[in-house]
């Protein structure tokens, strides 16, 4: 048997904002990508700011643990699967509430030159920092739109300004998710709506450990290499979380179609 709608059994009015501009007490925040690096980091600090937490990633023992350790929602699900975000858009609304802030973070990186690049491995690329950032946004974009109030936040790369060989895919999809927030911006621009960008550089996460797994090679990609920055640092998850909570935040009103870039001085557009 089912129990009450979301508004009838979460604690003060519905959609009542008792915070400031400066938090997000009384909004609801879903992050995908949410289990791990940072979307999980991220999570935490909208959960900080007072938000109801939603995370939103594949199934397994990642998500369980970040959901009870910021006292958020799971809900596994692939991104790339229009109809599996259908259906987790609407149990994740009955457990939470609508969304009011979206931060997509979901990604997957596969490196190989154009000429041998696999079609399977560049479509699923695309399928999950793409096309799943688009799955999630469409499905909670109106309810944004009418209620008059929307904080939609892309995790995209440096990457997609500043190529490098054998990202293609990565880059393309990158690079797309960026114009695509400065659609939605737009759209949402007369709504109270915003999207927004945040292009990280080189941050010590569990996707960028796949490619440079020890702690030698991160800090000799961050001093000397095409990607290094004038800071010589690698960056933490919580580095890129703050420009993510800040462009969540209710003060943040006027700030739309922005990629706000967090490298250390690594690319300076």
């Amino acid at each position: 048997m089912q129990g009450p709608p979301w508004s009838e059994r979460v604690r003060g009015p519905a959609r009542g904002y008792g915070g400031g501009v400066d938090d997000l007490r009384g909004k609801v925040a879903w992050v995908t990508g949410g289990a791990s690096g940072i979307g999980r980091a991220s999570a935490a600090r909208l959960a900080a700011a007072g938000a109801r937490v939603g995370l939103i990633d594949l199934q397994g023992p990642l998500l369980g643990e970040a959901a009870e350790a910021l006292g958020a929602t799971p809900a596994a699900c692939d991104v790339a699967d229009a109809a599996a975000v259908d259906a987790t858009v609407a149990a994740l609304t009955w457990t939470t509430g609508p969304p009011d802030v979206l931060v997509n973070a979901a990604g997957i990186a596969r490196s190989s030159p154009v000429a041998s690049f696999d079609e399977d491995t560049w479509q699923r690329v695309l399928a999950v920092n793409l096309t799943g950032a688009m799955h999630v946004t469409r499905a909670v974009l109106g309810g944004m739109l009418e209620r008059g109030f929307g904080r939609v936040v892309n995790v995209a790369s440096g990457t997609a300004v500043r190529v490098s060989a054998g990202t293609a895919a990565y880059a393309s999809s990158k690079a797309g998710l960026i114009a695509f927030t400065k659609v939605v911006a737009v759209e949402g621009a007369t709504r109270g709506v915003t999207a927004n960008a945040v292009a990280p550089g080189l941050v010590d996460t569990p996707l960028m450990r796949a490619v440079m797994p020890t702690d030698e090679a991160l800090r000799a990609a961050a001093t000397a290499s095409p990607i290094a920055n004038p800071m010589g640092v690698v960056l933490e998850p919580d580095d890129v979380a703050h420009a993510v909570l800040f462009l969540a935040l209710p003060a943040s009103r006027y700030i739309t179609g922005q990629v706000l870039h967090v490298n250390a001085g690594a690319l300076m557009p």
